[in-house]
């Protein structure tokens, strides 16, 4: 059974770049979503084991987005996934189980961020 990850990024070309590297990976990407407000709604929909947050947004940000899903969306791990130094605030608040900078993202930084 592959890894379900939901992509939360508003830069297309991230998302884009990054369903490319995880799917090869053998990662099943179920969704890709651009604003927080979308991300809400199908976060509870679909039930990925993973959702992958940028944090600046426009709109609902992604510490909203993580605040709003925290214990929300049974065992569906936040993970930050951006260039932002704004992340530490956000782990520090207990809103993610993790980060990964962008540029590092890959199976092996999930599953060694969750511990599988």
């Amino acid at each position: 059974m592959s890894l379900r990850v939901v992509l939360v990024d508003d830069d297309r070309r991230f998302r884009t770049t990054a369903r490319r590297a995880l799917e090869a990976e053998g990662v099943e990407v179920v969704a890709e979503i651009a604003s927080g407000k979308d991300a809400l709604a199908t976060v509870r929909d679909c039930y990925p084991d993973v959702v992958l947050i940028d944090v600046r947004m426009p709109g609902v940000d992604g510490m909203e987005v993580a605040r709003r899903l925290q214990g929300k969306v049974g065992a569906t791990a936040i993970l930050i996934s951006t260039l932002d130094p704004e992340h530490g605030r956000l782990l520090a608040e207990g809103l993610a189980a993790g980060y990964i900078p962008k540029d590092q993202l890959s199976l092996a930084a999930i599953t060694e961020l969750l511990g599988r």
